[in-house]
């Protein structure tokens, strides 16, 4: 393991509470093999906190940046200087540079990770409806990708429903054939996506029942820190599963170059 000097630079992941972030055991690696002297480090950072905590660390010449993850994404959106299309539809962000200025500028890549992992894991198929469960800031992320790559009918669940009709209203505008489904019919999907933070903990309850989905459905569920009962169950199934490692594998490398001023 390389160990952080004082040239070394930092990336920290902001989370509240961060106890579950397990990021820096790919991050930090990725970095090294790129030739990067950085490190992520993860912060506890109480929603009150945030902009203080964000604006004292962007002082350092030490800092390239934030990631950003639960509940952190909407109110991080709000303190940056800038931000980049997918942020701007999605109004979160999950990464954040600091420019030569100070100024900060953040942009989303929740999505495109996801996009890209379901891609390569083989379980994206627009011609089939995508149920998306929790309408968060990774919720938004997801719905944006899927209908921005040709999913012509989304499954849209939270557990609350002002969420979910503030974000179909932005998807039609958007993309006005957008089939957006709200009742909770799993029949003719090919892909259910767990996006809330359901799973985090074994005693939390499953997002839904993989009983009810077709032999022929993939599960993604965006949970990175522990194998799932929603992932167990759907994989006892012999359903395909997919978890959150892969996403934040496709994250890295677009994160990566948005850090460093590429993107």
């Amino acid at each position: 393991m390389q160990l952080p000097t004082g040239a070394s630079r930092f990336v920290f992941i902001l989370a509240h509470p961060a106890g579950h972030v397990g990021a820096p055991r790919y991050y930090s690696p990725y970095f090294r093999e790129h030739g990067l002297d950085w490190h992520m480090v993860p912060l506890d950072v109480a929603p009150a906190h945030l902009a203080d905590m964000i604006r004292t660390l962007t002082r350092s010449d030490s800092v390239v940046g934030f990631n950003l993850t639960m509940p952190h994404k909407p109110a991080a959106f709000a303190l940056c200087d800038a931000v980049g299309p997918a942020a701007e539809f999605e109004g979160v962000v999950n990464t954040i540079r600091i420019e030569r200025d100070g100024r900060l500028t953040g942009e989303s890549f929740d999505g495109g990770g996801f996009l890209n992992a379901a891609r390569a894991e083989g379980v994206f198929d627009p011609g089939r409806r995508c149920a998306v469960i929790g309408a968060g800031g990774a919720g938004r992320a997801i719905c944006h990708a899927l209908a921005a790559a040709g999913v012509e009918r989304i499954g849209l669940f939270n557990e609350t429903p002002e969420p979910v009709q503030a974000l179909a209203q932005k998807l039609r505008s958007r993309f006005p054939k957008l089939d957006i489904r709200f009742e909770e019919q799993f029949d003719d999907c090919g892909l259910v996506v767990n996006a809330t933070s359901l799973g985090l903990q074994a005693a939390d309850a499953m997002p839904m029942d993989p009983a009810r989905l077709p032999e022929d459905c993939a599960v993604f569920d965006i949970i990175a820190a522990r194998r799932t009962e929603f992932m167990m169950a759907a994989a006892a199934r012999g359903l395909r599963v997919v978890d959150g490692v892969a996403m934040i594998r496709h994250q890295l490398p677009l994160q990566t170059a948005f850090w460093k001023g590429e993107a």
